[in-house]
C-alpha cells in the first residue's frame, strides 16, 4: 500500500521547451505529418549546434473505451438516511460500481480494474499500475510529460484539436516547406544580424531593382515572429490550465478532497482506511450510548437498545460512493467534480437497518397494562327513591395509541437519538353516562288541585284514598290507563265513605264523592305531560277545582277516564296527598323520556257562551221538615248559570314560548234552577 501511495504522489518533470523557428536550422527538408501518422515532428540536430533531443512519435493511443465521467453528486439537505437494504438512496453505489474503491481499505481484497476504464493521471485506479512500470502515466490526453517520448503541450493541443491548429504551428509548416529544397540558414555574428546566401547560379539584379524576393522573405519572418509570440502566449496559458489541473487532482490523489463530510464529519485529507476507522468508530459510540426509555405516568418504564432493534449500519457504501468524488472519470471530469466542490459540500448519513418486532411486542405489552376500558354509569331498582332508580357513577378509560408511538420510536431510530418517551394515553369517555342516564327520565309534568276548607269530611278521606292508589305506578311503553281498574269500586269495602257528589245535574250523598278531584287532576297532569287521551267525559256542572273544560268525571258503572303512554319508554307516576298553608292538596307528577323536540304542554280554557239561570223550582216538604205551610218556602241550592267552553291545547318549546294553540274540544254546562222547599198545609186566615 505504501508503495503504491509513493508512486501515485510522484510528480511529472516538467517539459523541455521547444525551439522556436528561429533558432532551428533545418538541414534537411522538414515533411509535415499526415493523418496517418502521428502529429509528432522529428528535427534533426545541425552542424551548427549540438544536437537536440529527438522526440520520437507518440505510441499509437489503444482503442480502449471509455467510461463515462462518474455524476457530479449533488448536495442534499441534511438527513439521515434509513431503512433497509432495499431503500438505498438513489445516489448510492456499491463497490464493484466505483472500480474496487472499497479495496483500497486494509486488510479488504484487492479488486481487478475494469479493463474499459481508462487510466487517469494523478488517480490511480484500484488493482492497476503504470503501463510502463514507471510510475508515469501514459496515454492521458491532457496531461503534459516530459521525458523522452513525450509530447510537447503545442502538440497535444494540435491532437486534442486537429481541425484547428494553432496559428504559429501553421506559419512553422508553411515556413519550413517553403524554404524546403531552396537554401539553408547560418547564423553570423557580424552586427548580430542573420545572413542570407544566395543559391549558387542565381542572378544577381541590376541596381535599384525591387527585390521582391528579399520583401517577401521579410514579411515571412515577420508573420513568423508575430505567430511565434502568439502562438507563445496561447502555449503558456494552455501550460498553466494544465499545470492547474494537475495540481488540484495531486491534492487528493490518496484521499478525501475538501467539502466532503460523512456523518457531519470532515473527510478531507484522509484516506479511505482512516475515513472508514473515523466514521465507523463514531456509529459505534453512538449505538453503545443508543436507549429510549418508554415511562408511564406511574413511573413504570421500559428501555429500547440496539439489540432490541438488531441494529445495523453500513458506512462501507457511503464512503465509496464519497471517495468517487474527484477519484473516478477521466481528468476534465474529475476536476469539474472537485471544482465543484468548493461551491457546494457534499453530506451523507451512514444507511441503518432494524427490526421492529421486538418494539411491537413491547409496545403490545405495554398497552395491554396501561389500557383500561370505560366505565358506564347504570341504572339501579330502588324502592325507596322515585322512580325506583338509583344510579352509579360513570368512568372514563384510557387506551394508548401504539400507531402514534411506533412512528415516534421509529423516527429517534432513524436520527440516532436517545430519550425519554412520556406514554401519555387517550381520555374515553364512558358510553353510558349517569348524566344520560338520569336525564332519560325526567319530570314531564306536575299538577295540583285544592280541597276545599268547607268540604265534607267524607270528602277528605275519598280524595285521599283516590291518590294514594295512583302513587309509583309504572307505565309501560303503550299501554293503557283506566282510572276506574286503578281505584276499584267506590265501596266502604275499598275504605271510601260517602260524601256529596255530583248527580244528575245536582249534589247528592254518595259513598266515594269527591273522588272526581283525583280524576280532574290527574287528567291535566296527563296533558301536560303530552300523553295521549282515550276518554274523557265532563261534569255536568262546572267545577270549582279545576278551570272549565278541564275535569274529568267518573263513576262505577258508567264513566271512566283512559289515557295511554304514548311515548315509547315507561312513565312512572308519583302521587301525594299533603296539607299546606291550612289546605290540603291532592299532586300528580308524571316522569318518563323528555319530548324529542323539548316541547311542553297545557290546557287553556275560553268561555264562548253564558247560559242564564232558569226559573226557582220548588219541592213540596211533606213531612213539614222544613217548612209547613203552603205559603212558606226555603232554598236548597242557589242554582248556577250556564256556560259553553272552547278548550284549546297549547305547545311551547324549550323556552315557554308559544308554538302553537289548537281546539281540542268545546264542553257545555248546562244552567241549574234555584230549588226551594214549600210547605203543603194551607194556612188558615182569621
Amino acid at each position: 500500500m505504501q508503495e503504491e501511495q509513493v508512486k501515485r504522489r510522484r510528480r511529472r518533470r516538467t517539459p523541455e521547451p521547444v525551439a522556436s523557428p528561429e533558432s532551428v536550422t533545418p538541414s534537411e527538408p522538414v515533411i509535415p505529418p499526415t493523418p496517418a501518422e502521428s502529429p509528432k515532428t522529428v528535427i534533426p540536430p545541425t552542424p551548427a549546434e549540438s544536437p537536440k533531443t529527438v522526440i520520437p512519435p507518440a505510441p499509437v493511443k489503444s482503442k480502449k473505451r471509455v467510461v463515462p465521467p462518474a455524476p457530479v453528486i449533488p448536495p442534499e439537505p441534511v438527513r439521515i438516511v434509513v431503512g433497509n437494504d432495499e431503500q438505498k438512496p438513489d445516489w448510492m453505489v456499491t463497490a464493484e460500481k466505483i472500480n474496487g474503491a472499497a479495496s483500497r481499505r486494509v486488510g479488504m481484497p484487492e479488486q481487478k480494474a475494469d479493463p474499459e476504464v481508462k487510466s487517469v493521471p494523478g488517480s490511480q485506479m484500484p488493482g492497476t499500475e503504470p503501463e510502463d512500470g514507471t510510475g508515469k502515466w501514459q496515454n492521458d490526453p491532457e496531461m503534459p510529460v516530459s521525458q523522452a517520448g513525450d509530447e510537447a503541450p503545442e502538440d497535444r493541443e494540435a491532437e486534442e484539436k486537429p481541425a484547428g491548429e494553432s496559428l504559429s504551428k501553421k506559419i512553422q509548416k508553411k515556413l519550413k516547406k517553403k524554404l524546403s529544397g531552396r537554401h539553408k540558414t547560418a547564423r553570423t555574428k557580424a552586427g548580430g544580424k542573420k545572413a542570407f546566401h544566395k543559391p549558387a547560379g542565381r542572378r544577381k539584379k541590376a541596381a535599384g531593382t525591387l527585390d521582391l524576393n528579399r520583401i517577401g522573405k521579410l514579411a515571412i519572418a515577420a508573420v513568423l515572429v508575430v505567430g511565434v509570440i502568439l502562438g507563445g502566449v496561447l502555449g503558456v496559458r494552455k501550460l498553466l490550465e494544465l499545470k492547474d489541473i494537475r495540481d488540484t487532482l495531486d491534492r487528493g490523489q490518496d484521499v478525501f478532497y475538501e467539502n466532503i463530510y460523512m456523518n457531519d464529519i470532515p473527510l478531507q485529507g484522509m484516506t479511505l482506511d482512516q475515513a472508514d476507522q473515523m466514521v465507523n468508530a463514531q456509529v459505534d459510540s453512538l449505538l453503545s450510548k443508543f436507549k429510549i426509555t418508554l415511562r408511564t405516568v406511574d413511573g413504570r418504564t421500559w428501555d429500547i437498545t440496539k439489540d432490541d432493534l438488531q441494529m445495523k449500519y453500513n458506512v462501507e457504501d457511503q464512503l465509496d460512493q464519497m471517495w468517487s468524488i474527484g477519484h473516478i472519470g477521466n481528468a476534465s471530469t474529475r476536476y469539474e467534480q472537485i471544482k465543484a466542490l468548493q461551491e457546494n459540500e457534499v453530506r451523507r448519513y451512514s444507511t441503518m437497518t432494524y427490526d421492529l418486532s421486538k418494539v411491537n411486542q413491547i409496545l403490545s405489552q405495554i398497552k395491554d397494562e396501561v389500557d383500561q376500558p370505560a366505565v358506564n354509569a347504570t341504572r339501579v331498582d330502588d324502592e325507596t327513591k322515585w322512580p325506583p332508580y338509583s344510579y352509579t357513577d360513570d368512568a372514563p378509560g384510557q387506551t394508548l395509541d401504539i400507531t402514534g408511538l411506533n412512528e415516534r420510536i421509529v423516527g429517534m431510530v432513524d436520527r440516532l437519538e436517545s430519550g425519554v418517551v412520556e406514554l401519555t394515553p387517550v381520555k374515553v369517555e364512558a358510553k353510558v353516562t349517569r348524566e344520560a342516564l338520569e336525564g332519560s327520565i325526567v319530570k314531564l309534568s306536575t299538577y295540583e288541585t285544592a280541597i276545599g276548607a268547607t268540604s265534607h269530611e267524607g270528602r277528605f278521606k275519598n280524595i285521599e284514598i283516590g291518590t294514594k292508589k295512583f302513587n309509583h305506578l309504572i307505565v309501560h311503553a303503550g299501554e293503557n290507563v283506566s282510572f276506574n281498574k286503578v281505584t276499584g269500586k267506590r265501596s266502604e269495602q275499598n275504605g271510601f265513605v260517602e260524601a256529596p257528589e255530583i248527580a244528575y245535574g245536582e249534589y247528592v250523598l254518595g259513598i266515594g264523592g269527591g273522588i272526581c278531584q283525583v280524576s280532574s287532576t290527574l287528567y291535566n297532569a296527563v296533558v301536560n305531560a303530552g300523553l295521549e287521551i282515550v276518554r274523557r267525559t265532563q261534569h255536568s256542572l262546572a267545577s270549582n277545582y279545576v278551570p272549565m273544560g278541564q275535569d274529568a268525571t267518573v263513576s262505577d258503572d258508567r264513566l271512566d277516564f283512559i289515557f295511554k303512554n304514548s311515548t315509547n319508554a315507561d312513565i312512572f307516576i308519583e302521587t301525594n296527598y299533603y296539607k299546606k298553608k291550612n289546605y290540603w292538596y291532592t299532586s300528580f307528577t308524571i316522569y318518563g323520556r323528555p319530548d324529542p323536540n323539548g316541547y311542553s304542554y297545557k290546557l287553556e280554557s275560553q268561555v264562548r257562551e253564558e247560559i242564564p239561570l232558569p226559573e226557582p223550582t220548588y219541592r213540596p216538604d211533606r213531612n213539614a221538615q222544613y217548612v209547613v205551610y203552603d205559603n212558606q218556602t226555603q232554598q236548597i241550592s242557589k242554582g248556577e248559570k250556564g256556560y259553553i267552553v272552547d278548550v284549546y291545547l297549547v305547545t311551547m318549546d324549550s323556552n315557554g314560548l308559544q308554538i302553537s294553540r289548537e281546539l281540542k274540544y268545546t264542553d257545555t254546562y248546562k244552567a241549574i234552577a234555584p230549588v226551594y222547599w214549600i210547605g203543603v198545609t194551607p194556612r188558615t186566615t182569621n
